[in-house]
């Protein structure tokens, strides 16, 4: 099976092995937006139905991953950020709080081309269920 990799601009791009996918998503996060920054928001999955959504900053080197199907986050404790890690999908911007940044970019990164492995939720991540704070 084939997954696709979107950006928030609506671009799609087909992952046709680990290796594709690994080589897509650093392509993303490492891009300069409209904005002038690397926020970006990415979602792998099938043509039909995303499963996996990355809100990710490279220049904070912190991502946010929501297993879609579930509504599942990582349970990793949450780092101590000094403000909220954002992305600026089209048309607004969307703070992405910061108890829900607790990976690193390597850390998206594994979970992206585990994915695209599998087609199943990345187990190198402890995922759960949670409510979160507002920052």
């Amino acid at each position: 099976m084939t997954f696709l990799l979107r950006d928030y601009h609506g671009h799609t791009y087909e992952l046709t092995n680990p290796q594709e996918a690994g080589r897509r998503f650093d392509e993303q996060i490492e891009a300069i937006m409209p904005h002038g920054g690397c926020g970006q928001t990415l979602t792998i999955g099938t043509a039909d139905q995303p499963a996996l959504r990355i809100d990710i900053d490279i220049d904070i080197d912190r991502a946010a991953l929501r297993w879609l199907p579930d509504g599942t986050y990582p349970s990793t404790s949450p780092p101590t950020l000094p403000s909220p890690s954002t992305s600026h999908p089209i048309p607004a911007w969307v703070e992405i709080p910061a108890d829900l940044a607790r990976v690193t970019a390597a850390t998206a990164r594994a979970a992206v081309i585990e994915y695209a492995t599998t087609g199943q939720r990345p187990t190198n991540l402890d995922w759960r269920h949670e409510q979160h704070s507002s920052s």
